[in-house]
């Protein structure tokens, strides 16, 4: 247990927060303290993300206001990324941040490029912070290597003091703690504001705008919003092609070239062998590695101004041309409260050959189902394709068969076959929940797969795979002590 441990300070870098410990603590062996709150064996203390936080807030002594939440959305880099990532993709790194098994690559690795190599300051924050709190503070905002200037003084920030040229790093463990740098150097007076005066500055100050904006809305940005807000603007500008496919990657660079200019986009950071062939599959579609913030700024800004203008503006004359329509869609989830019911916000669209495909996934449950139609007449073709049924049919369907559990792993064992009268039975829709519950009832009592087989009128390899896929998630079967059970 800690004796103590600082409250944070208002956006303020997680790895800030554990120096401030280190000088408190008065223990000068730094290993020792990340040894101490986090379990690991490490000097460095610039996070990418977190590791370990649970270890640390088990540790926390008496009533605190820190929780992983907290930690993760107001001093993590995450709350950037977290818009572009899958609800999957983001639990996992929360569990990862929380008790860390190895490294954490998912998250890590995508954000290490987007930030700064050195501590970068606001001359006006290291003051202000200073006169408010008593101590200078690292803000996680200065970080990102595309923030040029503070969006709150409009100054540009230093890495570095404009005087003798003393870096600032983690790597010394020397974070500054007043407006001074070690040299005592007054950092405020050499704050330096823009000026607005040419196009330029003016892009840099608004990428640093929306930066702000996104981090603290992460919570209402979403990847399938973004991802249907592409499609609406690439339709209206003709990149995309009347079905929803890409066919003007080439206009669409060019276009984006023109409006920022090679040279602006250098500055911020951006190398033109960024700007690719398939940069429009790429970002637009959210494929593959699409984890360039910057660029995502960028594109919503050509489009539609600002990212807030990007996400909540709709674009209603494209509805006549996008496959499976406009939208919302049905959840086909008969276990969901949101069965039947058009709660499907966003469509995922991709083609073979002559044929589009549409994805729908409900967040209310995690069923995802895919639908057919003619990429040249977009008429729908019929037959749907369930892809994943989700967690809450899972987790229900994991319920049940723990009713019959006993049973099944008996006749695991026995496995013969026997006949029963089943003409009386009724059989419910193939791969629904009441069939589901059906199987694990017939296979029961009948302990046979090919007898349960032809009473459910499917085939044998099936009901195995449906079996034994629950089979392998419980401890081997005993036989002395169900027979013991049994008795």
């Amino acid at each position: 247990m800690l004796n103590f441990f600082p409250n944070a300070y208002p956006d303020e870098d997680f790895g800030s927060i554990v120096y401030r410990y280190f000088k408190l603590s008065s223990n000068p062996y730094m290993m020792e303290i990340m040894s101490k709150l986090f379990n690991v064996k490490t000097v460095r203390i610039r996070f990418i993300l977190p590791k370990n936080l649970m270890t640390l807030l088990n540790n926390l002594p008496g009533k605190h206001s820190y929780s992983l939440d907290r930690l993760v959305k107001e001093h993590s880099y995450l709350p950037l990324m977290k818009p572009f990532f899958t609800d999957n993709e983001y639990h996992n790194i929360i569990e990862d941040i929380g008790m860390t098994k190895g490294k954490i690559v998912i998250g890590s690795d995508q954000l290490k490029h987007l930030i700064s190599n050195h501590v970068r300051y606001c001359p006006l924050c290291l003051l202000e912070d200073y006169e408010k709190f008593g101590e200078s503070y690292v803000h996680r905002i200065h970080q990102f290597k595309f923030v040029l200037v503070c969006p709150t003084h409009h100054t540009y920030l230093i890495s570095s003091c404009p005087k003798c040229q003393q870096p600032f790093l983690y790597l010394n463990r020397r974070l500054l703690g007043t407006p001074y740098c070690s040299n005592k150097h007054y950092l405020p007076s050499f704050a330096k504001h823009s000026l607005y005066t040419s196009v330029l500055d003016k892009l840099i100050h608004q990428v640093a705008d929306e930066t702000k904006f996104i981090i603290y809305n992460e919570k209402n940005i979403y990847i399938e919003l973004i991802r249907q807000r592409y499609l609406e603007n690439a339709l209206k500008k003709g990149y995309f092609s009347p079905n929803g496919l890409m066919q003007r990657n080439k206009s669409l660079i060019k276009d984006f070239l023109d409006f920022f200019l090679i040279e602006n986009l250098e500055v911020l950071g951006i190398k033109i062998n960024q700007i690719h062939r398939k940069f429009a599959r790429i970002y637009l579609n959210l494929q593959g590695n699409h984890y360039n913030i910057l660029i995502h700024i960028l594109l919503m800004i050509y489009f539609s101004g600002s990212v807030s203008n990007f996400l909540n503006n709709k674009i209603i004359e494209t509805e006549p041309s996008i496959p499976f329509g406009r939208g919302p869609w049905e959840c086909l989830n008969e276990l969901c409260s949101e069965y039947k019911q058009k709660s499907i916000v966003v469509c995922q669209r991709y083609s073979f050959k002559d044929v589009i495909y549409g994805t729908f996934k409900c967040e209310n449950c995690g069923y995802t189902y895919t639908k057919k139609c003619n990429r040249r007449t977009l008429q729908n073709i019929d037959g749907i394709y369930v892809k994943n049924k989700g967690w809450l049919w899972e987790r229900k369907e994991e319920e049940l068969f723990k009713l019959y559990e006993l049973k099944i792993l008996q006749a695991k064992k026995v496995n013969k076959r026997n006949r029963i009268l089943d003409k009386k039975i009724q059989i419910p829709e193939r791969n629904s929940f009441a069939w589901i519950s059906l199987l694990f009832q017939v296979y029961s009592n009948v302990k046979s797969y090919k007898e349960t087989a032809r009473i459910l009128r499917t085939t044998e390899i099936y009901v195995k795979k449906i079996l034994i896929r629950h089979q392998k998630k419980v401890a081997p079967f005993n036989k002395s002590e169900s027979l013991k059970k049994i008795v």
